[in-house]
């Protein structure tokens, strides 16, 4: 596949994925994200559902989940891990994309590209979580395997600022560099605030899941003439049993600051990442998560596998 075309795919896969990569995003998306995407991105996985001998309620697990503890409900938990915790995660993404082809009188070009990504974070304090992601094209059109092990890397920090039965805010900033391309690298800053709506259900931004940039709402380009935005990324999370966690989110506005344009959903893109987590065995959970711009769907999709694991 074209060098053009590969960035392309990794530049996208870092957009949806933030759950996933970084987000998540993302973060998350969302997941990706993180959002996952999602990441919430892509993911955009998750740490937290029921685990143990015990199955607590929801609403039990989540009156916890204060600052310094580590609910088995990853609703109610802060998006930092707790002191000395180490949290690791994989996720293997299929990225299918097609667009004109800028001869109008050739066909259409489509591509088709898989990424694994690992991550891992670790629990300074109860407040603050240091952390990296990793990202490498395992095999693309150009039929090589692995295509290159070379990818995007991302190192994080996160500070929980407060964490409450009802609302739970933690910043964050993260430095990015493309290893098979040094000159593409950035730096982003954003929150992950999450407020619940009951012990079941929350309304977020930012990422929604630890082991990833808590938020990257701003993103600074280092390269020459790269773009500044801003993004504002929203999102749902569901816990509906003490097994499974579930998230959808999406990008209401993508701001230009500089070298950029304007973009606003509906009028101009309509992303979402959704993902769910399955509780598989204590502290692992393993999932799946989905990204695409339903603005123009089917051009451009993620799907993706993921898996979060938690060391007390």
């Amino acid at each position: 596949m074209h060098n053009g075309v590969k960035l392309v795919l990794i530049g996208s896969s870092l957009l949806f994925a933030a759950p996933a990569f970084a987000q998540g995003d993302g973060d998350a998306s969302g997941g990706a994200g993180s959002a996952a995407p999602a990441g919430g991105d892509a993911t955009a996985g998750g740490d937290a559902t029921a685990g143990g001998a015990t199955t607590p309620t929801v609403a039990a697990t989540t009156d916890a989940g204060a600052t310094g503890t580590w609910s088995d409900q990853l609703i109610a938990n802060p998006q930092t891990l707790a002191k000395g915790m180490l949290g690791a995660s994989a996720n293997f993404e299929i990225l299918k994309i097609n667009f004109p082809n800028p001869d109008p009188t050739m066909p259409p070009i489509s591509a088709t590209a898989e990424f694994f990504g690992i991550g891992a974070g670790f629990g300074l304090t109860d407040k603050i979580t240091a952390g990296l992601t990793y990202a490498f094209d395992v095999h693309d059109d150009s039929g090589t395997f692995p295509n290159s092990v070379k990818g995007p890397l991302d190192l994080y920090g996160a500070f929980n600022i407060m964490h409450t039965n009802k609302l739970s805010v933690t910043a964050g900033g993260d430095f990015e560099i493309d290893t098979g391309n040094t000159d593409d690298k950035a730096i982003h800053a954003g929150l992950s605030a999450k407020y619940m709506v009951s012990p079941t259900l929350a309304v977020f931004t930012g990422s929604p899941l630890p082991v990833s940039p808590a938020g990257q709402h701003l993103s600074i380009s280092l390269a020459s003439n790269g773009p500044i935005t801003f993004g504002v990324p929203v999102g749902v999370a569901l816990q509906p049993t003490p097994q499974i966690f579930g998230f959808l989110d999406t990008t209401l506005a993508d701001l230009s600051i500089s070298n950029s344009n304007n973009a606003f959903i509906f009028s101009d893109f309509i992303p979402v990442e959704a993902g769910v987590l399955f509780r598989a065995a204590k502290d692992l959970d393993v999932g799946v998560n989905f990204a695409d711009d339903l603005k123009n769907a089917g051009d451009f999709y993620v799907f993706g596998l993921m898996a979060r694991y938690y060391k007390h």
